[in-house]
C-alpha cells in the first residue's frame, strides 16, 4: 500500500501544480491575507486532482514575545461552494512553537471517499504546507523582533532606519521633522515604583504618543527612556507642545497613581536628500544642547552652532586624558582677606588649562568634563597638587594658609569620597587645618542623603567644609538648617547687585544682611566672593561679613607668585574709595 501511495504521489503530487503550491507557501508575505490569496490560487488545480471540495487552515499561537497579543487566524484556502459531509473530513494538526497549533481541515468533494493512499498523500501535502507556513511565520517573527522594540511595540533603531530608507527612496523623508526625546528624571521614577511598574509607565507613555500620530507618522524607541518621532513638518510644533507633559496612570499599591512625564527634546526639519542618520544626528545634537544648557528650556531646534559646540566638546574630551598626563593643568590661588585687618587668611585653589601655550577658559572645559563624568579625575588632580604645594611650603619653612578646593557633586555618588580625600592628605602629611572642601549648593537638592553623610565624615576627620555659590539654588534656607557645613560662600551675584541706586541698594542690603545674620546665629563662617569695589567691601564690613575674595584685593595667582605673597607681607593696603 505504501508503494501505491508513493506511486500516486509521483503521479499526482510531484506535478507542476504541486510545485506551484509549495512555491506559494514558501514565499514571504507581510499579511495572512496575502498568504491566503496566494495559496488559494495555487491550490485550485491540486484540489481537483485530489478531489478536495473544501480546505481551511486554523492557526492559534499563545501569547509570547514574538506574538505579544496572541494570534488566532482561520484561512479558507479553497471552497467549491458545495456543502460537504463533515464526517468524512480529514484533520491534520501540528504543534507550533510558543504553545501554538496549526490545523488543516480537508473535506472531500460531493460524496467522494479518499483511499488510504490518497489520505497519506493529503497528509504529505498538509505537512509540506505546514512546514512552509512555519518557516514564513518564523521569518516574519524574526524580522519583527529585529525591527520592533519588544516592550513597547514601537519601532527600534533598526526599524526606524529601514523606514527612513524607504521614505528617502520614495522622495518623502523631507516631508517630516525628526524629534528626539529623553524622559526627565525617569531613573528616579524607576527607583520609586520598581522596574516592572517603570516598564508599564514606559509602555503607556509610548502608547499615548502613538495615539497622537497620523498613520504615516512613526515612533521609535532606540532604547532606555529615549524616543524618536517622525512627524509631518506642519504638525511638529503641535507634537512638541503635546510632549511637554504626558500624564500616565498606573495602579500602585492598590491605588491609581498619576505621573506627569516631562522630556527634553531636540527637533530638526529634514532637508531634501538627507537620510535618517543625518536627521537623528542633528536631533541628538539639539537634545544634548538643551539638556546641558543649564536653562529651564526643555526643547530646542537644531542649528549649526550646536554642531560646532558639539565638535568643541568632543575635542575637549579627547584632549583631556593626555593633558592630565602631561600636567597641562596648572593650579592658581586666589587670596582670601579678612576685611577687619586686611590680612591674608586663606586661598581658593583654581585650575587653569594651558594647551599649546594657549589658555583654555574654565567655562570651556569644566562643564564638558562634568557631562562626560571625568571632572572627578580633574578634582583629585587639583587636590593632590594643592597638598603637594602645602607640603613643599612647610618644608621651606613657609606657614601655609587654609586652601579651599572645589569638588563636583558627582563625587557624592562615590561611597569612598571622604576616605579618598583623607588618603591624599595622609600621603602628603597635611594637617586638616590647611584644607577646606567646597561643594556647590546644588549638591544638596540632588544628593541629599549622600551630602549629609559626607559632611558628617568630614567633621569626624576634622576637615573644614563649605557650601559654594550659596543663594543660587532653590533651597538655600533648607541647606542652612539641614547641612552642617562650616562655611558658606555668598555667591558673587549677590554682591554684583549692590549698587548706588537707592531702592535697589536697600533691598539687596536687607537680603544680604539677614543671610549673614542667620549664618552667624548658626555659628557658620561666611565669606563673600567676587568683591571688586571699595563700596562693596565697606558694605560687607558694616554687615559683619568678615572675609572676602575678589579682584579688589588680588586676582588668582600662579604658584610662584602666591608663594611670594606667603613669604612677604600678608597685610593688604587699604583700598582707595574710588578703586574699582
Amino acid at each position: 500500500m505504501a508503494v501505491n501511495g508513493h506511486e500516486n504521489r509521483n503521479n499526482k503530487l510531484c506535478s507542476s501544480e504541486y510545485q506551484e503550491l509549495i512555491t506559494a507557501c514558501s514565499a514571504f508575505y507581510h499579511t495572512d491575507k496575502e498568504f491566503c490569496s496566494a495559496v488559494s490560487r495555487a491550490f485550485v488545480p491540486i484540489a481537483r486532482i485530489m478531489h478536495v471540495g473544501f480546505f481551511s487552515i486554523h492557526i492559534e499561537i499563545a501569547k509570547s514575545m514574538l506574538a505579544p497579543n496572541g494570534l488566532i487566524s482561520e484561512m479558507t484556502i479553497f471552497d467549491d461552494g458545495i456543502r460537504h459531509p463533515k464526517a468524512k473530513a480529514k484533520k491534520f494538526q501540528y504543534e507550533m512553537g510558543e504553545r501554538g497549533t496549526f490545523q488543516i481541515l480537508m473535506y472531500p468533494e460531493n460524496n467522494y471517499t479518499w483511499t488510504r493512499s490518497e489520505v497519506a498523500e493529503l497528509k504529505f501535502l498538509a505537512g509540506n504546507i505546514f512546514l512552509m507556513e512555519s518557516r514564513t511565520r518564523m521569518h516574519k517573527s524574526l524580522v519583527r523582533a529585529y525591527t520592533t522594540d519588544y516592550m513597547t511595540n514601537a519601532m527600534n533603531t533598526q526599524g526606524l532606519m529601514a523606514h527612513g530608507d524607504r521614505l528617502l527612496s520614495a522622495g518623502r523623508l523631507s516631508d517630516y521633522t525628526g524629534i528626539f526625546m529623553n524622559l526627565k528624571n525617569f531613573k528616579y521614577i524607576n527607583s520609586k515604583v520598581g522596574q516592572s511598574k517603570g516598564d508599564e509607565i514606559l509602555v503607556k507613555y509610548c502608547r499615548k504618543l502613538q495615539e497622537a500620530l497620523l498613520p504615516d507618522e512613526r515612533l521609535a524607541r532606540p532604547g532606555g527612556d529615549n524616543f524618536f518621532a517622525l512627524v509631518r513638518k506642519e504638525r511638529a510644533e503641535m507634537f512638541l507642545s503635546l510632549i511637554r507633559e504626558v500624564r500616565v496612570s498606573i495602579q500602585l499599591h492598590g491605588e491609581k497613581a498619576i505621573f506627569g512625564i516631562h522630556c527634553h527634546a531636540g527637533a530638526y526639519n529634514i532637508k531634501e536628500g538627507e537620510d535618517i542618520n543625518v536627521a537623528m544626528n542633528c536631533c541628538t545634537i539639539a537634545l544634548s544642547a538643551v539638556k546641558h544648557s543649564g536653562k529651564a528650556n526643555e526643547q530646542a531646534w537644531y542649528n549649526p552652532a550646536m554642531r560646532e559646540r558639539a565638535m568643541h566638546d568632543k575635542q575637549i574630551s579627547q584632549l583631556f586624558p593626555e593633558a592630565i598626563m602631561t600636567e597641562e593643568f596648572l593650579i592658581y590661588y586666589q587670596p582670601k582677606v579678612n576685611l577687619n585687618d586686611r590680612k591674608l587668611c586663606g586661598c581658593e585653589a583654581l585650575v587653569r588649562w594651558y594647551h599649546n601655550n594657549v589658555l583654555v577658559p574654565p567655562m570651556d572645559f569644566i562643564p564638558v568634563l562634568e557631562r562626560e563624568g571625568t571632572v572627578c579625575r580633574l578634582d583629585f588632580y587639583v587636590f593632590e597638587h594643592v597638598c603637594r604645594d602645602i607640603q613643599d611650603w612647610i618644608n621651606k619653612g613657609i606657614e601655609p594658609v587654609r586652601a579651599s578646593v572645589n569638588f563636583s557633586q558627582q563625587h557624592l555618588q562615590n561611597n569612598r569620597f571622604a576616605e579618598q580625600i583623607v588618603e591624599v592628605m595622609r600621603k602628603y602629611q597635611i594637617d586638616s587645618k590647611y584644607i577646606e572642601v567646597e561643594l556647590t549648593e546644588m549638591s544638596g537638592s540632588q544628593n541629599h542623603d549622600a551630602l549629609l553623610e559626607f559632611l558628617k565624615k568630614m567633621r569626624d576627620y576634622g576637615i573644614c567644609t563649605s557650601i559654594d555659590d550659596f543663594g543660587t539654588g532653590y533651597s538655600s534656607l533648607n541647606m542652612l538648617r539641614e547641612f552642617k557645613a562650616d562655611i558658606i560662600k555668598l555667591d558673587k551675584s549677590f554682591i554684583d547687585r549692590i549698587s548706588l541706586n537707592v531702592s535697589d541698594y536697600q533691598v539687596d542690603e536687607i537680603v544680604i544682611e539677614n543671610i549673614i545674620r542667620m549664618a552667624q546665629d548658626l555659628n557658620l563662617e561666611i565669606i563673600s566672593e567676587g568683591v571688586e569695589t571699595f563700596h562693596q567691601a565697606e558694605f560687607l564690613k558694616r554687615v559683619h561679613c568678615n572675609m572676602a575674595q575678589g579682584f579688589l584685593f588680588d586676582k588668582p595667582l600662579p604658584h610662584d607668585e602666591f608663594e611670594k605673597r606667603l613669604r612677604g607681607s600678608r597685610i593688604y593696603p587699604a583700598p582707595a574709595p574710588n578703586k574699582k
